[in-house]
């Protein structure tokens, strides 16, 4: 598989000399500014159609596409909270065109370019299911660490002890197997041996916005999608060279009861954020680094990380794309699995405190697109994330500790025509592969797999848009039979009016069972954990109906109702001769409703979303609730931006789990002791310009009413905390 990588690239940058001699170009020079007040629209996307040409807005609103061909183009500006605009163009051989673009502001989110919904790129009103967006400026203001803690104020979308949970879908998964799949640029990355996220492998200063599509997604994606996709998408590299420097420093206050203050230090937590950026010719190259540290307000739950990263980007010609990355991650953390009990709620048992786990974990990914004419073009791309963790964890059948390698390598080649000016048809196929080498806990192991899949989008009387779309699955685990899936989707979307939209969409979905949940041999709780090679994977249906309305200009929402019916469902379960085994054992169906709000007032001054998510997870044959569910989610956000101060002031409830694995009650002393969340986080900021440089510095108070929860079994939430963040960009 590596050297097919190498060989893939090397072969294309030799196709790329059959380019070399081109005629004379233009190029466009412009700022997008706000209609209201003129002011400069930072971080806008600029898209000529038709081409692999674009730029982001820098700090000035200004861009530049140079290397054009002469002909007529069309100029789409999109960003979130304005209106997409598109403008059509005319390039001259050799002129440069200077434009100014004036975007509208809009109270909703209607507008924003959104890709992994259809695997091409479309605005939010064409997206036949619930979509929600997390940009870059999102990240620097809520001072996001890893990605999970971006999630926390997503509509249906609810962060359990670092697993993600959408609309009730997973539930904790033990840390094997996720309902959810992590996208990169489109491209999964799970890890090979227990196929969970590793959050802290993706850095958040690489990062320019964060895509939530909720319901299954396997008929585009795959095994794992049943519950939702996330999709990083990465930062490209812009024209203007820049460096931005981000550093943060805080600590956790001191819990109220003595019995809990486990130490008399302050336990701090800091990071710095570094990353430089430019184009070098027709060479983009950035690169970038963070070193962050958290003593850990529990005892033996401290972590160091250093990640660094790398992105390339070459144009090969005004139709033709490439991109390489490359990340690296090395985290040393203690161990904290639960508490001793409620009394020493933040402190473990006396056999963990010295339990120390280390890994190394980096990926690469390429990719090459390629516009043949204005109406097709393809893409080719791959993923490989190395997975490397050792720890000192002592059973009885691995004294010493246990370790796992793991590599998993995808790769994908899409192809997107445009039939008619409302006709897309859009198809490719993809390959992974998967190697595992832990002897004492899973064994080797070698899986592969494959799928195509096609989807037909078709717009109909100019405002009904019909998708209809499905893919086939196969994947093997050596030495056990090869199973299959075949997903189908449909979606509809009716747009009656430019700002209102009434959706539909049925889907299909899978998930093949991990490794570790195949082969796991191991110890848990004084529970021995053995293999299972029959497993079969987790089948899925997903329904919903919405719509999202502007009832005015400064007040908009969305509901849906959605319903996901679940087979074979994969759950540890103790056996008759006290023996832990993953097996299917839940026919599930969780179903709910969804409302969103959106406020903005005082000429936008005051911007206020309310999300509120109710659903009820039924396990069919027992007709109980599944194991830790919430069913309630009530989410705020509130901001006063009145230049140069920005105040926020933010509200999460999340309803107390209503039941617990039982095997967990065996295990943890006081685990039925949980209850509601209720947590408050405040932030203040304010920007200047100091030596020419814009400059930013925030304070956060997070969980300021100091509530105490539990985010997990046994695992008390994060105290109160004091957080001073500084960033500038030169």
């Amino acid at each position: 598989m590596k050297n097919l990588i190498i060989i893939l690239f090397f072969f294309l940058v030799c196709c790329s000399q059959l380019f070399a001699q081109q005629p004379a170009r233009g190029s466009i020079e412009g700022i997008v500014i706000n209609s209201e007040g003129s002011h400069p629209v930072i971080g806008a996307n600029v898209v000529l159609q038709g081409t692999v040409l674009g730029a982001v807005t820098d700090n000035e609103g200004n861009f530049r596409l140079k290397n054009i061909p002469a002909g007529k183009y069309n100029l789409t500006v999109s960003m979130i909270g304005f209106k997409r605009k598109e403008i059509t163009l005319e390039i001259v051989p050799v002129e440069i065109k200077r434009i100014s673009i004036e975007l509208n502001p809009t109270p909703i989110q209607t507008e924003p370019v959104i890709i992994t919904a259809s695997k091409r790129e479309q605005s939010l009103q064409e997206v036949p299911v619930s979509v929600s967006v997390v940009d870059e400026q999102d990240l620097s203001y809520r001072n996001t660490i890893t990605i999970d803690d971006a999630l926390r104020y997503v509509p249906g979308v609810n962060v359990t002890h670092g697993q993600v949970n959408i609309r009730s879908s997973t539930g904790y998964s033990h840390g094997v197997g996720s309902r959810v799949l992590l996208l990169i640029d489109g491209l999964p990355m799970l890890s090979g041996d227990t196929d969970e996220i590793i959050w802290e492998s993706i850095p958040t200063s690489n990062v320019q916005k964060i895509e939530i599509v909720k319901g299954s997604g396997s008929a585009l994606y795959g095994s794992s999608a049943l519950g939702g996709v996330i999709n990083v998408i990465t930062k490209s590299v812009q024209e203007k060279p820049e460096t931005q420097l981000r550093m943060y420093g805080g600590f956790y206050v001191k819990p109220k009861y003595t019995t809990w203050q486990w130490t008399q230090s302050t336990q701090t937590f800091s990071g710095m954020y570094a990353s430089h950026s430019r184009k070098i010719g027709d060479l983009g190259l950035a690169v970038g680094g963070s070193r962050t540290l958290d003593d850990g307000y529990k005892r033996n739950d401290f972590w160091k990380r250093w990640n660094t990263w790398i992105r390339l980007g070459y144009d090969i010609s005004p139709y033709q794309t490439m991109t390489l990355s490359f990340n690296l991650l090395d985290q040393r953390r203690g161990n904290f699995l639960y508490w001793k009990d409620l009394t020493h709620a933040l402190e473990s048992d006396d056999d963990q405190l010295n339990q120390r786990v280390q890994s190394i974990r980096g990926n690469i990914n390429g990719s090459y697109k390629h516009f043949l004419t204005n109406e097709f073009f393809y893409i080719v791309k791959f993923n490989w994330f190395r997975s490397k963790w050792e720890d000192n964890i002592s059973s009885q059948d691995f004294p010493s500790g246990s370790s796992s390698r793991s590599d998993f390598m995808v790769g994908e080649v899409q192809a997107n025509y445009q039939l008619a000016d409302q006709h897309i048809l859009i198809g490719g196929i993809t390959g992974s592969f998967n190697r595992v080498t832990a002897e004492a806990i899973f064994g080797k192991r070698d899986a592969q797999g494959g799928s195509i899949y096609l989807q037909d989008e078709i717009k109909f009387f100019k405002d009904i848009i019909f998708t209809l779309g499905a893919r086939y699955d196969i994947q093997k685990l050596k030495t056990l039979e090869s199973v299959n899936q075949f997903n189908p989707k449909i979606g509809i979307v009716y747009n009656p009016t430019p700002t209102s939209k009434f959706y539909t969409s049925v889907g299909r979905g899978f998930r093949a069972p991990s490794v570790a949940e195949v082969f796991t041999t191991t110890e848990s709780g004084g529970f021995p954990i053995r293999p299972n090679p029959s497993l079969k994977p987790e089948k899925s249906w997903s329904y919903e109906i919405g719509s999202s309305l502007t009832l005015t200009e400064y007040f908009a929402g969305e509901i849906s109702i959605f319903r996901n019916d679940f087979w074979d469902m994969i759950e540890p379960k103790l056996g008759d001769s006290s023996i832990l085994r993953f097996q299917n054992v839940i026919r599930a169906r969780i179903t709910g409703a969804e409302l969103s709000l959106s406020l903005y007032a005082l000429e936008r001054i005051f911007q206020s979303q309310l999300s509120y998510t109710y659903a009820y997870p039924e396990d069919v044959f027992h007709k109980t609730i599944l194991n830790h569910r919430s069913r309630h989610l009530l989410y705020q956000t509130n901001k006063i931006s009145i230049d140069p101060i920005q105040l926020g002031l933010d509200f999460r409830y999340v309803s107390k789990m209503e039941r617990i694995d039982s095997l967990l009650l065996k295990i943890i002393k006081d685990a039925d002791k949980r209850v509601s969340s209720f947590v408050i986080d405040f932030h203040l900021g304010v920007d200047w310009t100091f030596a020419g440089a814009p400059v930013t510095a925030a304070f956060h108070i997070n969980n300021l009413l100091q509530y105490y929860y539990t985010d997990f079994i046994g695992n008390l939430a994060p105290l109160r905390n004091y957080v001073l963040t500084l960033e500038t960009r030169l």
